[in-house]
């Protein structure tokens, strides 16, 4: 990882040579302020420039640097995408209903009505917004179904690196210096003592830089819904730990031991094996992860305080991931019948039963890459509750008919969606005319025949897509932008004045390739 980043530091400062007509070569002048460089530009080439976006015109952006005289221009040919405030948006949107569009647009914002032609949304970004209904795919006024308990990740601070324990008797660590002082040129070849980070945040994903786990406390419920989405690199290697308490049991004095291993804590360490898994995450469940199957580890510890381990019995739990590179998982889980469900791109994958009771008790959610060479990264992290229910219309969709799925997970319908007003959506089913408030749907998957892609003549056009925190995408045609406003044209809503704020990424060439998308040097 740091190799990679260094060669990106020589790649930036050649590329700071080749801007020198535009670099200081004496000091701003008196009373200027200079300005942090909190964006950050990637060319094509996988060069990268620190600095402020200041606007958009045409095919040129300009740019501030603080080592620059004057602004900097660049054609957007040349750029590969614009993470700004370190890929971290300053607003976030509060609504966490969305539209999603045929075209793989996802408009975050509130619906306010829908009749046979157009629907009308509140958004945060853009005001009120008219989207012909032909371009819509899904509704989803709730798309979380049950409550909410974490959405993320949207900082750098919010998972912890957690450690497996260390024996009693093995010595502590030297501290840097101490080695230094033992054999310092031994301790500068030390591959180790290369400073790098664990973990990276970089535009609401976390990087695994080697096979420490990343933990949090989701206050997941006895019955929870956890949904995420990985990427790899190299070969996808992969454990999820869920309902973990992140800790041992406290023994009775009488059963304290010489050999019995201390309580982890939640700081950078060696990482451990499988076998390690319970000293790790305590009482828990994990989910490894390859790219043809996957498994899951019971955690416990017997009355001895030694790790009691078993891997749950399934009939087949076959994944297809060899060329993905990225997928989104769901795992639904339960402490009251001890069933655990894993789904993969909406797909069903398999049923765990733990016969001998659930054994996790603790409400971590704990992510890990365990191959040497595997790299994760990790986002779109949501724990909701979980009625028990194993629906199956998050994936169902119809030629001729739309479907609707309530909140409580079980019941759906399908019909004739014929509008929304006043809260409550109108449905013309086989055989009754119904009334639906709102607040009770999770999601509607509009009819296929009804759709329309884009024209080829939009589609050929230069376009940027800006990514929203938490979940908005936006596909458009520029016209004129400064750092806080956009003035763009999108295929289905017309002419938008996009508050910018809410963005955390420019992406000016789209690509499907996790190798082009996988970006944690920010």
């Amino acid at each position: 990882m740091k190799s990679k980043n260094r060669g990106l530091f020589t790649a930036t400062r050649a590329l700071v040579s080749l801007l020198a007509g535009v670099f200081l070569t004496v000091g701003p002048s008196s009373g200027e302020t200079e300005r942090p460089n909190s964006d950050l530009l990637r060319f094509q080439n996988g060069d990268t420039l620190h600095g402020q976006f200041l606007g958009l015109k045409d095919t040129e952006i300009s740019w501030r640097h603080s080592e620059a005289r004057e602004t900097i221009k660049l054609k957007t040919s040349k750029l590969r995408r614009i993470a700004f405030n370190g890929g971290r948006s300053r607003k976030v949107l509060r609504s966490l209903s969305f539209v999603h569009l045929e075209g793989g647009d996802r408009i975050p914002g509130t619906i306010i009505s829908l009749d046979a032609e157009n629907l009308i949304m509140e958004t945060e970004f853009a005001g009120t917004v008219t989207i012909p209904r032909k371009f819509v795919s899904q509704l989803s006024p709730n798309p979380h179904g049950g409550a909410l308990h974490y959405l993320g990740p949207f900082s750098a601070d919010e998972w912890t690196v957690a450690e497996p324990p260390a024996k009693e008797e093995d010595p502590p660590p030297l501290p840097q210096e101490e080695k230094e002082k033992e054999d310092p040129a031994a301790a500068r070849e030390d591959p180790e003592n290369i400073e790098e980070d664990l973990w990276v945040f970089s535009a609401g994903a976390y990087y695994s830089n080697g096979q420490l786990p990343i933990a949090i406390d989701t206050r997941a419920p006895d019955k929870a819904r956890i949904r995420f989405s990985l990427a790899w690199r190299n070969r996808l290697n992969a454990a999820i730990a869920f309902h973990a308490t992140m800790s041992q049991p406290e023994l009775p004095d009488d059963k304290k031991k010489d050999d019995v291993v201390k309580i982890p804590k939640i700081a950078p360490g060696k990482a451990g094996g499988t076998a390690g898994f319970a000293y790790t995450y305590g009482h828990s469940y994990v989910l490894t992860i390859y790219s043809n199957y996957a498994q899951i580890y019971r955690c416990g510890f017997d009355e001895e305080g030694k790790a009691d381990m078993d891997r749950l019995s399934n009939a087949s739990a076959n994944l297809r991931l060899e060329d993905a590179g990225q997928a989104e998982f769901e795992l639904r889980c339960d402490r009251e019948t001890g069933m655990i469900i894993l789904f993969a791109n909406g797909r069903f994958v398999s049923q765990w039963e733990d016969h001998r009771g659930y054994v996790a008790t603790g409400s971590h959610l704990a992510f890990a890459a365990q191959g040497v060479n595997s790299r994760l990264r990790v986002s779109d992290v949501v724990v909701t509750s979980w009625n028990g229910m194993m629906d199956s219309a998050q994936s169902m969709e119809a030629e001729d008919r739309d479907v609707i799925l309530l909140t409580n997970g079980t019941d759906r319908f399908s019909g004739e969606l014929s509008g929304l007003k006043d809260g409550m959506f109108r449905v013309k089913g086989s055989y009754a005319e119904m009334t639906v408030p709102q607040e009770d749907v999770q999601e509607i998957r509009l009819a296929r025949e009804k759709r329309t892609q884009e024209n080829d003549e939009e589609s050929s056009r230069q376009r940027v897509r800006l990514l929203l925190q938490p979940y908005g995408r936006l596909t458009l045609r520029p016209l004129e932008a400064n750092a806080e406003r956009m003035n763009a044209h999108h295929l289905a809503m017309g002419e938008l004045k996009i508050h910018l704020g809410y963005a955390s990424l420019m992406e000016f060439s789209f690509s499907n390739s996790v190798l082009d998308l996988w970006d944690d040097d920010y």
